[in-house]
């Protein structure tokens, strides 16, 4: 579209345009009817020889972060297809018997959109793969040096260990993943179904006395423990920067998270990193079973509602504004502003005008910096492409392309510039934080200073915490391992207001941990999640 003297524009306008949209593009899945559309994932696998043999039958399992299957299976030409699954973000694994299990490749879906994924597998031993067959030895060697076991045991450990699962496997007919869960789970799923499982069990006992395979276990359950800990951490400590609870709130949700930690729905740390918060209460309603009704005040409840109108791009400010209605816009940034308030001390009557005046005036402030800057934005640009045609270096009907397509991304159905939902943080405003500043006492509001610091401080712990309970439970860390790793996460901090936030601090601990205190294994280990993370995530 755009000729070879305008890369660095394009790269420009590209860059813009998704910082804008970058919102509206995540699936929200609150809404019933977004599943009736939905889009289809179709594709081929193949074998990883040259000729590329069609694989018939393999069990093809589409899975969104909460969980929620969407299953198919392949033909005698190796193609597979499902239909109607909802917009979002998920991951694919492909199952069959005699191969290579293929885990965790994912795809985005939107509705209406047909997503061609082709995949290929190896065939394979029962068991007999890169990750499985690593992490026994990595268990193996690691319940060496824990327990100071000579070579020879410990490989006589890891034979017994592989043979003992292969047996289980063949007489459940199933593989890995469906014996231990380990598409969700991973590497502690495993373990904890070879400790649960009386074969692959006495495997472990015959060369480690019933003390050192009691101590393992042990281990592992802390593992799986610390990661639940950090679970109910970070959901709480999301909710509240979304939601501004109260500290009762905060400590009442968090238990009610760690009492539910038995439920097999649970999720584990990592899964984190591929939800929204809407999709993390709607976990915690449905799948959890835990109600927010008492938890939550009318007005925290209509902070969600906003967010659900923010993801799914409902609530256009400007075709509601002009009719004096208030907007879903409007009513989420009074909401935000109301639940905040309500964190401070009791307030008189005149504090409590003073303050409602204050968010009237904060609202429309906002709205209308937010306002002038879309537009301004826009006229920027068109300036810049404006002056690319003059100079030669852009053909005219380039440019009023790019401009149609931002005007599209940034306006409503008449082509109008719409208001966007504000991606700076309301509470800071400075008209608002002046007026609550001018309402208290020196006392009391240098308390709710500290106050809105350990929530920040609160949050970026749970980011950091979560990370490295991810890692734990896919890298099965020892206790030194773990402290490294913590002391590397706590110099890390990210911008509580991005969306990926949890994923960035997850990329940033991904890059600073030091291989040099992994085994080969975990090295390998990381080094894909790595890979897998930038290709989902960094494209």
């Amino acid at each position: 579209m755009i000729m070879k003297g305008s890369d660095q524009m394009t790269r420009f306008s590209f860059v813009l345009l998704f910082s804008i949209c970058f919102g509206m593009f995540i699936g929200l899945i609150f809404a019933q009817e977004d599943a009736v559309n939905g889009g289809t994932v179709r594709g081929t696998i193949t074998d990883t020889t040259e000729a590329q043999n069609p694989i018939e039958g393999v069990d093809v399992r589409i899975i969104d972060p909460r969980g929620t299957e969407y299953n198919t299976k392949t033909d005698a030409n190796g193609e597979y297809k499902r239909s109607g699954i909802p917009a979002g973000r998920y991951l694919i694994n492909i199952f069959k018997k005699g191969y290579g299990n293929r885990l965790g490749k994912p795809v985005t879906i939107v509705d209406g959109g047909d997503h061609f994924v082709p995949l290929r597998m190896a065939k394979k031993g029962n068991v007999e793969d890169r990750w499985s067959a690593g992490l026994l030895r990595h268990i193996s060697e690691s319940m060496g040096e824990r327990y100071y076991l000579d070579k020879p045991v410990v490989e006589a450990l890891r034979q017994s260990i592989f043979e003992a699962l292969n047996t289980v496997l063949e007489q459940m007919n199933r593989d890995v993943p469906e014996f231990a869960r380990t598409g969700q789970d991973g590497s502690v799923g495993l373990l904890e179904g070879l400790f649960s499982h009386p074969d692959c069990r006495a495997a472990f006992t015959e060369h480690l006395t019933e003390a050192q395979l009691q101590d393992y276990v042990d281990f592992i359950k802390i593992l799986r423990q610390r990661d639940q800990q950090a679970v109910a951490q970070y959901i709480t400590a999301w909710l509240d920067q979304e939601l501004s609870l109260t500290v009762d709130q905060r400590k009442n949700f968090e238990q009610l998270l760690l009492d539910a930690t038995a439920n097999e729905a649970f999720p584990i740390s990592i899964s984190l990193l591929e939800i929204d918060i809407l999709e993390a209460v709607q976990l915690v309603n449905d799948k959890l079973k835990i109600s927010l009704d008492r938890l939550l005040t009318q007005t925290q409840y209509d902070i969600l509602h906003g967010i659900a109108a923010k993801k799914t791009g409902r609530g256009n400010e400007a075709e509601t504004v002009g009719a004096g209605l208030p907007s879903p816009y409007r009513s989420f940034a009074t909401a935000k502003l109301t639940a905040h308030t309500a964190l401070l001390d009791p307030l008189n009557a005149d504090a409590s005008r003073r303050l409602s005046v204050a968010i009237k005036g904060t609202v429309q402030q906002y709205f209308e910096a937010r306002d002038k800057d879309a537009e301004t934005m826009f006229h920027e640009v068109e300036a810049v492409l404006m002056g690319l045609v003059e100079s030669g270096e852009m053909r005219r009907e380039d440019a009023a392309e790019e401009l149609n397509d931002m005007r599209k991304d940034l306006g409503n159905e008449n082509g109008a510039i719409r208001r966007q939902l504000p991606k700076v943080d309301i509470t800071m405003h400075p008209l608002y934080q002046q007026t609550i500043k001018d309402v208290l006492f020196e006392d009391a509001f240098a308390q709710y200073t500290a106050r809105q610091a350990e929530r920040e401080n609160l949050y970026q712990q749970a980011l950091r915490d979560v990370a490295v309970a991810s890692l734990g439970t896919q890298l099965i860390l020892d206790d030194t391992q773990r402290k490294q790793l913590t002391t590397t996460a706590a110099e890390l901090t990210v911008d509580r207001l991005k969306t990926d936030a949890s994923q960035d601090m997850f990329y940033q601990l991904l890059q600073r941990t030091n291989h040099e205190m992994l085994s080969p294994w975990q090295q390998e280990t990381l080094t894909f999640m790595h890979t897998g993370f930038e290709r989902q995530f960094h494209k």
